[in-house]
């Protein structure tokens, strides 16, 4: 995973930034494993999500960083458990109990 530093804040998506400031955005690659902040399972999703329910979202307090992000689990978990990235894909970060 990479994270961008831009004005003293972190971000997961590479922040625009206008032609005239003169302020760098900073970037570096973490681990991707993190923490199961908060879970829950969704079983009446929207519409597009449908064929997919039920699934298993949680939020993700990054290891190597103060982000969190809200993720699709690949398996359920619980809270307090370690995680790792494994890909963004349809807009939505994954993760895993095991890589």
């Amino acid at each position: 995973m990479i994270i961008y530093e831009y004005k003293n804040k972190s971000y997961l998506k590479k922040p625009l930034s206008s032609d005239s400031e003169n302020v760098k955005i900073s970037e570096w690659k973490i681990s991707g494993e993190g923490t199961v902040y908060s879970v829950t399972t969704i079983y009446v999703p929207p519409a597009e999500f449908v064929k997919e329910s039920p699934y298993t979202v949680a939020i993700i307090q990054l290891k190597d960083t103060t982000l969190k992000v809200t993720a699709r689990m690949e398996e359920p978990v619980q809270i307090g458990e370690t995680v790792y990235f494994t890909k963004f894909d349809n807009g939505a970060y994954h993760f895993r109990k095991r890589l």
